[in-house]
């Protein structure tokens, strides 16, 4: 627990510093749009001298009236549509950067880490919670100072003009605040909620996808579709519970907002009328000037309200982020060779002294020698998979075995091709006969010949083959590219035992003259191996 505490403060520290490169430019935003509002500020100062001048002093107003109000309309004008350029260029560089992260810790642990989280998780990670990590820096993050200055602006404005209904305003304000954090904590916890249910009924679709074939065996399909009904509307009833509260909040912040006016501008009205002598004298010009300004003095906290949801769901996407980055910081793999490293006879290392930080896997030394065939064991869970990851580059390391390698997985990966790509994956060196005599050599002759294309067929997104199928189709593919490393993860798998033998005697055949590395829970000739590594509490040891 302490291990995954310390991993979420980094990736949260990380994130921190990650977006800290876009703060000038966020002062930059917030620069403008206080330039902004003192430009509307002056605006309404102006405007109301100009109809005082007209209504009360009836005087005409000349160009020299006139020009102090067409420079403020025109400063801010321009300061609305730099707002929204800079706010448009800030968005998109975070998102870039977020993204770029993303598709770093993609490329460096691969399916080390994309197996950790669900397909939904990845898709609303990249698609909806990026974007809502760019806005909160865009929108929120300046709204919160917007929220701060322009009450404190408006109420330095009014307060030499008349203290009492600045008095007022001040009263009233809290009011609006302290209802967006009551509102606040109950929106964020729905979106969580909401959050989680879509991404449970996508899982639930993928997985009813993935099963299908066997729903249609046994039936099912009526209460699988009713069981998706269920998730979809509860995911329908927590949307319509965010979008309640979103509305609810709207709603009370413009009541209050509303109110607020209605009564300054009634204490106005009275006092110009002479009905009300309390305060400073009000004319046309102050009282319509405060009319004017008042409502900033509640704009930005009720724009600030509007962007508090996207607060909520950047929370929910910070929190995937982080998960992420905690993730892929958890158990690191590292390689490091020795000074007097001596080359052998392919592109790696002639041997390895494989060294990684406690609690992760860790070794003395470990060598690696060309045409060598290590058999690595271990309890279920132990870390083969892991230590073959490390040394095929899915995971963080430091050092990989710079040479071809293969890695046949215990869950074979089918592309949406066809089967001859699936095979050579665009090699043109291979002809339809070496495709098919390697299809028949692992056992797949009678699947081919079933198949309506042959070697042309498009195996899709769901092909129709079983697990030992997939597996032994993979295994073809690994034999036919011969490359100068093969990892071996449970490569028979999935397989009776007179196919594991035929498989294992068909590997040891074609890989003769390769280094592999064979990771097996079953009993294999010990004449095979030169060496046997087995792991144990996360030390990897040499048998023989």
């Amino acid at each position: 627990m302490k291990q995954t505490t310390v991993n979420q403060d980094s990736a949260q520290r990380w994130l921190r510093e990650t977006t800290s490169q876009v703060r000038a430019r966020q002062m930059v935003l917030l620069s403008v749009r206080l330039v902004q509002l003192v430009a509307q500020i002056s605006a309404f100062w102006f405007l109301a001298f100009i109809m005082h001048l007209i209504v009360v002093e009836q005087q005409a107003a000349l160009f020299n009236d006139l020009l102090p109000l067409v420079a403020s309309l025109c400063v801010w004008g321009l300061c609305v549509y730099l707002a929204d350029f800079l706010g448009t260029n800030v968005k998109q560089s975070i998102e870039r950067e977020l993204e770029h992260s993303i598709h770093h810790i993609l490329n460096s642990q691969q399916i080390a880490i994309t197996r950790r989280f669900s397909a939904t998780f990845w898709q609303q990670l990249l698609l909806v919670n990026l974007s809502d990590l760019g806005d909160y820096f865009v929108q929120y993050s300046v709204q919160k100072y917007l929220s701060v200055c322009t009450p404190i602006v408006v109420l330095l404005v009014i307060f030499p003009i008349n203290y009492l209904v600045a008095l007022c305003l001040l009263i009233t304000l809290p009011i609006v605040p302290l209802f967006m954090i009551l509102v606040g904590f109950g929106a964020a916890n729905l979106h969580r909620k909401h959050f989680v249910a879509l991404e449970r009924l996508g899982d639930l679709f993928s997985d009813r996808l993935k099963a299908l074939p066997m729903i249609t065996a046994n039936g099912q399909h009526q209460q699988q579709a009713e069981r998706l009904s269920t998730a979809s509307n509860i995911v329908n009833r927590r949307t319509m519970n965010v979008v309640s509260i979103a509305f609810l909040s709207s709603s009370v912040l413009d009541f209050f907002a509303t109110v607020s006016i209605a009564l300054i501008a009634v204490f106005i009205g009275f006092t110009m009328l002479g009905e009300l002598s309390i305060g400073p004298q009000i004319n046309l010009h102050t009282g319509l000037f405060m009319l004017l300004v008042a409502p900033l003095l509640f704009s930005e906290l009720r724009a600030l309200g509007k962007f508090y949801h996207q607060k909520a769901k950047a929370d929910a996407g910070a929190e995937r982020f982080s998960q992420v980055l905690a993730e892929s910081a958890k158990e690191n793999v590292g390689v490091k060779t020795k000074s007097d490293l001596v080359e052998g006879s392919f592109k790696g290392v002639a041997w390895l002294n494989y060294q990684i930080h406690t609690p992760a896997l860790h070794a003395s030394k470990l060598v690696l020698q060309p045409n060598d065939w290590i058999l690595l064991s271990g309890v279920s869970g132990s870390g083969k998979t892991a230590l073959l990851e490390a040394f095929l580059g899915c995971r963080q390391a430091t050092h990989t075995m710079k040479a071809e390698i293969a890695l046949l997985s215990q869950h074979a990966c089918i592309l949406d091709a066809s089967l001859a790509f699936n095979l050579h994956l665009g090699s043109a060196a291979y002809s339809s006969s070496t495709l098919e005599r390697m299809l028949a050599e692992v056992g797949l002759a009678d699947w081919l010949l079933s198949l309506p294309d042959g070697l042309h067929t498009q195996l899709g997104d769901l092909p129709a083959m079983s697990g030992g199928e997939a597996q032994r189709l993979a295994l073809a593919r690994i034999l036919l590219l011969q490359k100068e490393i093969v990892l071996l993860d449970e490569p028979t798998a999935h397989l009776s035992d007179e196919q594991r033998r035929d498989i294992a005697n068909l590997i040891r055949e074609k890989l003769a003259d390769k280094t592999v590395i064979w990771a097996s829970h079953h009993s294999l000739p010990e004449k095979w191996f030169t060496q046997s590594w087995t792991i144990i509490d996360s030390e990897i040891q040499v048998l023989s």
